[in-house]
């Protein structure tokens, strides 16, 4: 019995963070579906394990972007952003962007890849979070796709060169041996 005593208290141990969150919440009157965002950052732990509670379907914003990000900081967590209409923005994915701190709503971006914006606010810095509906999409003047290019070799471009300069030495030739054959029968029919 006390060799299975040890394996549980680990586990509970494990599992305490995660409950105190969900315990927290619940003492507030919360639940995940409707818990705003300021609830969900005062009661978020830091701990990688703990998983965000968001709502089910992402909350899209009435102040939608999209952009491209140009640099990121604060281990991606905050991005510098040029929109596609031109505007330099800042945008802030996490409720506590500093070194070494974290959040189970963190959200990171990629440098050099375009987003869908969908901020919990209407001016830059933004703030962003997983429980948004920001989102990677295509590149904005990306080229379409057209017909595949075509090269040429140099074996090829020399034969095709080749080919083309005995084409024309042969009609060439032709052209001063046609017009002498009709003299010579010309010739002919007047001697006969």
């Amino acid at each position: 019995m006390p060799s299975l005593a040890v394996p549980l208290l680990a586990t509970l141990a494990l599992l305490a963070p995660t409950s105190a969150a969900g315990a927290a919440g619940a003492a507030g009157g919360t639940t995940g579906m409707g818990q705003s965002s300021a609830a969900s950052r005062s009661s978020a732990a830091p701990n990688p394990a703990a998983t965000a509670s968001c709502v089910p379907d992402p909350r899209r914003s009435e102040d939608a972007f999209t952009g491209t990000v140009a640099s990121t900081s604060t281990d991606g967590r905050v991005a510098q952003v040029r929109t596609d209409d031109g505007r330099d923005v800042q945008v802030v994915g996490s409720p506590t962007p500093r070194p070494n701190t974290a959040t189970s709503v963190d959200r990171s971006y990629a440098t050099g890849t375009r987003y869908e914006f969908h901020p919990l606010n209407p001016a830059s810095p933004y703030e962003d979070d997983l429980c948004t509906a920001t989102h990677e999409v295509a590149a904005a003047f990306a080229a379409p796709p057209g017909p595949p290019a075509t090269t040429v070799s140099t074996g090829a471009f020399v034969t095709a060169l080749v080919a083309l300069g005995v084409v024309a030495l042969v009609g060439t030739v032709a052209a001063f041996l046609v017009p002498s054959r009709r003299r010579r029968n010309r010739r002919r029919r007047r001697r006969t």
